[in-house]
């Protein structure tokens, strides 16, 4: 009798539990609500169903957090700058999306030769086109175009940003910055950026003499706090550079960024090819701040100025899997304090106070890790560790790391043997290059991760250099 009882509980669990376990199935369960959706058009003025979309601000007003803000495609002339200030959770967030990769273009009217000019674009955040200051957006699929001053600005926490394009903007396509008034804990921290393409920013409508000298492709500078990561990013010919984490004197440190998967190619020239600002594809720092920054798998090339640029930071930069070729100036500009007890010798102004120079900058400690550098504007500079690396020494000529040594280039004749190279690259241009206005849907697969074929993909001579693991040396997109 015992044993029929057990059984037959056993029995009524299981019926009980028909379909629980692993469910992998999109559909709500019974105790979850339905996703809700409100659609929204150009022309919108319904109440936001499918059959009677309604306007974008009607929607942004509106929204709850869990439901999904569906943006139908064309563009959008909008008047003024939209303010995303709500606070989800982690179990709660706030959606706004493209719908069914419709292509959806936010066009807020600054245009070259077009809008009004601004002092100093840069205190003029106001003009901005989103301006993020909530926690858990999910914002995907959207092109901001026309901003007064940066695209996307976003002071808030926890926000994922993918697969957005930042075109043409009166200042950076996409910045993170917070109050200078409040601490780093303070400031946007764990923003995730994904696959998401800057260009063509450039800060020309300003009259304060600066033209061009704030415009970035992304930004992550001054008072960004921790964990903001870049993945699977492209920035191209914005007026100053790629990438920028500057940080200044009288603020301090920001919070250590990753950049992974990212390409910064033609920054310092305009869309027809002018030349403009600085052009650093990755600039890393400022100041003689100590930030430890991380890249994985990053390019630069074609940049006006330096590929990798540490930009006076003699904090612990770590570069794995980096490709630079063809930058201006150089490829690795990663070397600026190669001995203990430095100087750095610029003089500048901070909110009307004086700095500089700074002595006893302490040496720089950077890391690189099956990098490769080929054909620059000038030597590399690299100080710290170098494993199975390529860098440029002069024209034609490179200095050779094969396991873990320490590296600085100030003493490379003196110290280590250098070689000529031929071309390690299977292919130095392509034709995935020749229209920059698709350059977000020529090198991106359709999950919209980052392909760039043969181009800079290291030929087989320089695949394994050396090492016993198999580990590739190089950026690889393929």
């Amino acid at each position: 009798m015992k044993k029929l009882a057990v059984f037959l509980a056993m029995l009524f669990s299981a019926v009980l539990c028909v379909g629980c376990g692993n469910n992998n199935s999109s559909e709500p369960q019974k105790d979850e609500p339905a996703a809700k959706y409100i659609y929204v058009s150009n022309t919108g003025t319904g109440d936001g169903s499918y059959d009677s979309p309604c306007s974008l601000t009607h929607a942004i007003a509106n929204m709850q957090n869990d439901e999904i803000v569906y943006l139908l495609g064309g563009t959008y002339n909008v008047a003024s700058t939209i303010t995303l200030n709500k606070v989800g959770t982690e179990e709660s967030k706030y959606n706004i999306s493209a719908y069914n990769n419709q292509k959806v273009v936010l066009d807020f009217g600054y245009h070259l030769g077009t809008t009004p000019k601004f002092e100093n674009t840069s205190t003029e955040a106001i003009y901005s086109g989103i301006i993020l200051t909530g926690s858990y957006y999910n914002i995907s699929g959207i092109t901001i175009t026309g901003a007064g001053c940066c695209g996307m600005y976003i002071s808030g926490h926890y926000n994922t940003i993918e697969n957005c394009v930042f075109a043409e903007n009166c200042n950076s396509g996409l910045q993170l910055s917070g109050n200078s008034s409040k601490t780093i804990k303070d400031w946007p921290h764990n923003n995730t950026i994904k696959n998401c393409t800057s260009y063509g920013n450039y800060d020309w409508n300003r009259e304060d003499g600066k033209k061009g000298e704030d415009a970035d492709g992304f930004a992550c500078k001054i008072t960004a706090g921790e964990n903001n990561v870049f993945d699977g990013c492209i920035a191209y010919n914005n007026s100053d550079d790629g990438w920028d984490l500057f940080t200044k004197y009288k603020t301090g440190a920001i919070g250590k960024v990753k950049i992974r998967n990212c390409i910064a190619f033609n920054n310092g020239y305009g869309m027809d090819g002018t030349e403009l600002k600085n052009g650093n594809g990755f600039k890393l720092g400022g100041r003689t701040i100590e930030v430890e920054h991380y890249l994985y798998n990053c390019m630069a090339f074609n940049n006006k100025g330096n590929g990798f640029d540490d930009n006076s930071n003699p904090g612990k930069i770590s570069f794995h899997n980096c490709t630079a070729y063809n930058n201006q100036g150089r490829n690795f500009a990663t070397g600026r304090f190669p001995n203990e007890s430095n100087t750095y010798d610029s003089r500048w102004t901070e909110d009307g106070k004086s700095y500089g120079p700074i002595y006893n900058v302490p040496q720089s400690h950077n890391v690189y890790s099956f990098c490769i550098s080929y054909q620059s504007g000038s030597q590399d500079a690299y100080v710290g560790r170098a494993e199975y690396t390529l860098l440029v020494v002069k024209t034609g000529t490179y200095e050779k790391f094969g396991a873990v040594e320490s590296c600085n280039y100030k003493s490379v004749e003196k110290t280590r043997k250098i070689t000529k190279s031929n071309c390690p690259f299977e292919a130095v241009s392509s034709e995935l290059f020749n229209d920059l206005t698709k350059i977000h849907e020529s090198l991106r697969d359709e999950n919209g991760k980052i392909t760039t074929g043969n181009f800079l993909k290291v030929t087989e001579e320089f695949l394994v250099y050396g090492n016993t693991d198999g580990r590739k040396i190089g950026c690889n997109f393929n």
